[in-house]
C-alpha cells in the first residue's frame, strides 16, 4: 500500500511542473502514509491480553478493543498468526507474531486457529 503511494507521487511528480501540484501530491502522500500507518498499527499491535475460548477470541490493549469469533480465513505462519476475527457487525484482521508472546501461549493461539479452519472444513 505504501509502495503503491510512493510509485504514485513519483509518476505524478513527473508530470507536475507546478511547485504548488507538487506540495499537494506530497501532502495528500503524507495524509496516506500516516492513515495507513494507524491501519498498521491496529491490525499488529505490539502488547495487550488475548482471551481464547475455542473458536471466541478477545484482545484488548490500550487502544484497541477486538472480540469475536476466528475465521478459517485465518492464515498459520511459521513466525506470526494473522488472525480474521468476525464480530456482530464487522470482520477485521489481527496479526500476532511469535516473538511477543511466550512459546505456550503462541502454541495455544496456533491450536486455536486450526481448530477454527479445520472445523469449518470438516462441516462441510
Amino acid at each position: 500500500m505504501v509502495l503503491f503511494f510512493c510509485l504514485l507521487s513519483v509518476v505524478i511528480g513527473l508530470y507536475l511542473s507546478s511547485f504548488f501540484s507538487i506540495v499537494v501530491c506530497l501532502t495528500l502522500n503524507a495524509i496516506a502514509l500516516c492513515w495507513v500507518w494507524q491501519k498498521i498499527l491496529a491490525i499488529h499491535p505490539d502488547s495487550g491480553v488475548i482471551i481464547l475460548e475455542h473458536k471466541q477470541i478477545r484482545f484488548e490493549n490500550e487502544n484497541v478493543k477486538i472480540q469475536g469469533q476466528i475465521t478459517p480465513k485465518t492464515i498459520i505462519l511459521n513466525t506470526s498468526v494473522w488472525l480474521h476475527i468476525k464480530d456482530f457487525n464487522k470482520r477485521q484482521w489481527l496479526i500476532i507474531s511469535a516473538n511477543s508472546v511466550n512459546n505456550q501461549s503462541y502454541a495455544r493461539l496456533k491450536r486455536a486457529a486450526l481448530i477454527a479452519i479445520n472445523g469449518e472444513e470438516e462441516s462441510k
